[in-house]
């Protein structure tokens, strides 16, 4: 199964973790920056990730405009955003912000939500990881954490196979009409 994981970066640690994400997922994975997204880079592709920093309690622009108005039925897709974790932020205010907002206070909950709105089957809840501050770095064990959990996101998605390409593989499977 093709894959593609496509990502927005501000400081380096989304790129990180998309890259990290790819390395779970394995070979014909291909990784890509929103910026330089087409409608063509989806051909063939089985799997969908999709991530973004949360900014405002938003994906950036680059990931919102990818996702406005996409005809993604037929693909699977998760998504993953980079987060400060809440706890540990020395904002009240902040902390308040994010209680009240639930999980919409994630970049990632917004892009699975538009993903299935705009008709892909999602295979994995929303993920985020952690940045120690606005800049970076990620936590510890985050890179290790993307990538296990792009393993599990292959795992979840079982390959699609086309019936001309099962014929090919196995040409004793004869197709019967009923």
């Amino acid at each position: 199964m093709k894959a593609l994981v496509v990502y927005d970066s501000q400081f380096g640690n989304t790129e990180q973790i998309a890259r990290a994400v790819a390395d779970g997922l394995g070979a014909e994975t291909a990784v890509l920056h929103a910026g330089q997204f087409t409608a063509a880079a989806l051909a063939g592709v089985g799997l969908l990730v999709v991530g973004s920093p949360t900014q405002r309690f938003h994906a950036t622009p680059p990931v919102d405009i990818l996702l406005q108005g996409r005809d993604l039925h037929g693909l699977r897709a998760a998504a993953f955003d980079t987060r400060l974790d809440v706890t540990e932020v020395d904002s009240r205010m902040l902390r308040v912000a994010v209680k009240v907002a639930g999980d919409n206070a994630w970049a990632a909950t917004r892009i699975a939500n538009q993903l299935a709105k705009d008709g892909a089957t999602l295979i994995a809840p929303p993920e985020g990881f952690v940045v120690l501050d606005t800049e970076g770095p990620l936590r510890e064990g985050e890179l290790e954490r993307a990538k296990a959990w792009g393993k599990a996101l292959r795992a979840a998605s079982p390959p699609i196979i086309d019936s001309k390409e099962a014929l090919r593989a196995n040409p004793s499977v004869i197709s019967q009409e009923v």
